[in-house]
């Protein structure tokens, strides 16, 4: 779609607080970092003073107990077998404890890009779960998760294609006023480019959600559905099929606040314009001589 936006799937903070772990060499300081992310999801970066040679790396991820089985706890094999510890910290459900002293000089800039990917790794391996079970002709069953407290993706898979739903709402009444026009824009723009999934839109949840009970609306703000052939996949597009889908809700949320910004942008010119116009439709009263008692004549200002 013309002059949209993918967002970069992994977190920049998180990126730059671990490379500066990484690659301090031997003066390191005792941290303790926390920050948030998109899907409620947040991190904890921790040295210790009593271990200043292991960094912990924590995330709370809220759909990971949903999603463990799914692909999740395959993702975090694949990516992170090496540094993954048994138990988690407290109030967190991943901790990945790096040993900066056994970390290679060759392997420093591959590490801290795969940790600033933590979140999109373990969330995309519920993608490609079903995804390679489609490339492998191996059938899988129906599934879904909460990715946030306002978005549910279903996934629904067919001999020849996996179809995801996003079940999606917005708090506010404008978000989902623009949220409709952007959302009806992916099937518009299906139309126009015909090898991209097919996509549908509505506030009817589509006949694949009916295998989960979902027949109604249940009080969200609609339905959007990929269907995601094997011709989507091959030739190595799997990876970005996986990283735009995972972001898809992200991707959303970020050009509902863009709109929202340009249109305060435009109202606020327009209003300076307007007031330049009633500036200029000002009439000056004229100013008319008045004279003293002495005969002298001035001007009242």
């Amino acid at each position: 779609m013309p002059g949209m936006i993918l967002l970069e799937p992994g977190n920049r903070i998180l990126e730059e607080t671990v490379a500066a772990q990484i690659r301090g060499g031997e003066k390191r300081e005792a941290i303790d970092v926390r920050l948030c992310d998109f899907d409620d999801v947040s991190y904890r970066i921790t040295v210790d003073k009593d271990d200043m040679d292991t960094m912990k790396v924590s995330m709370n991820l809220p759909c990971f107990c949903q999603t463990d089985k799914f692909g999740a706890e395959t993702a975090l094999a694949q990516y992170y077998k090496d540094h993954v510890q048994a138990e988690a910290e407290v109030g967190m459900d991943i901790t990945l404890a790096v040993k900066l002293k056994e970390v290679k000089e060759e392997d420093k800039d591959a590490l801290i890009k795969c940790l600033a990917l933590l979140k999109s790794n373990i969330t995309g391996g519920v993608f490609d779960y079903f995804f390679s079970a489609l490339l492998a002709d191996e059938k899988k069953e129906q599934f879904k998760f909460d990715l946030r407290g306002d978005t549910t993706v279903y996934f629904c898979p067919r001999d020849d294609r996996v179809t995801i739903v996003f079940s999606v709402d917005f708090m506010e009444r404008v978000d989902k006023v623009i949220a409709k026009v952007f959302l009806q824009e992916f099937v518009d723009a299906r139309k126009k480019i015909g090898r991209a999934p097919p996509c549908q839109w509505g506030e009817k949840p589509p006949t694949e959600l009916a295998d989960f009970g979902v027949t109604e609306n249940q009080g969200n703000l609609g339905y959007i559905s990929f269907a995601i052939l094997k011709s989507h996949l091959d030739k190595g597009k799997k990876e970005s099929v996986i990283q735009v889908l995972q972001t898809f809700r992200t991707f959303l949320q970020y050009h509902i606040k863009c709109s929202k910004s340009h249109f305060h942008s435009k109202m606020r010119h327009r209003v300076r314009e307007l007031q330049k116009v009633l500036n200029r439709a000002k009439v000056e009263e004229e100013k008319k001589e008045k004279k003293t008692a002495a005969g002298k004549t001035f001007k009242r200002s």
